[in-house]
C-alpha cells in the first residue's frame, strides 16, 4: 500500500518537475564594463510620394501614433517627395497627409480597409 501511495504520488508530479531544466552559463564579463542592453533592430525605410500640386506632405502611421504633423516629407524639383525612417521589422500601416488630407500610398503593393472606411497602406519591413 505505501509503495502504491508514492507511485500515485509520482504519477501527479508536473513534468517540470521531473526534468531539469538546462540553463545557460553567463558569459564572462569584463570588469568595470557595463553590459549595455540591446536596442531592437530596425531597417530604413523610404517612403515616396509623386505629387507635383501638393504643397506640404506629411507621413504618419501606427509607428508615430498616427501624428499628421510630426514627419514631414522633403519636396524634390520634380514633384516627388521622400521621407526615410528607422522602422522595427514587421507590418506597418501608414497613410500620407496632402494638404490636410489623408491619402493612403498609390505606389503601395499592399492596401487594407480601416475602421473609418478608407484604405490604410501596409509596409512589410524585413530584418
Amino acid at each position: 500500500m505505501a509503495n502504491e501511495s508514492s507511485q500515485e504520488s509520482h504519477l501527479l508530479t508536473p513534468l517540470a518537475a521531473l526534468w531539469p531544466t538546462a540553463t545557460l552559463p553567463e558569459p564572462p564579463r569584463v570588469p568595470g564594463t557595463a553590459v549595455k542592453p540591446t536596442a531592437p533592430k530596425t531597417v530604413k525605410v523610404t517612403f515616396v510620394l509623386h505629387d507635383p500640386a501638393a504643397r506640404q506632405v506629411f507621413l504618419c502611421g501606427e509607428f508615430n501614433g498616427w501624428s499628421p504633423d510630426t514627419m514631414p516629407l522633403k519636396r524634390y524639383g520634380d514633384g516627388h517627395w521622400e521621407i526615410t525612417v528607422a522602422l522595427a521589422p514587421g507590418r506597418h500601416e501608414y497613410k500620407f497627409v496632402v494638404d490636410g488630407n489623408w491619402k493612403h500610398d498609390p505606389r503601395a503593393h499592399v492596401n487594407v480597409w480601416n475602421p473609418n472606411g478608407t484604405l490604410n497602406s501596409v509596409a512589410q519591413v524585413q530584418a
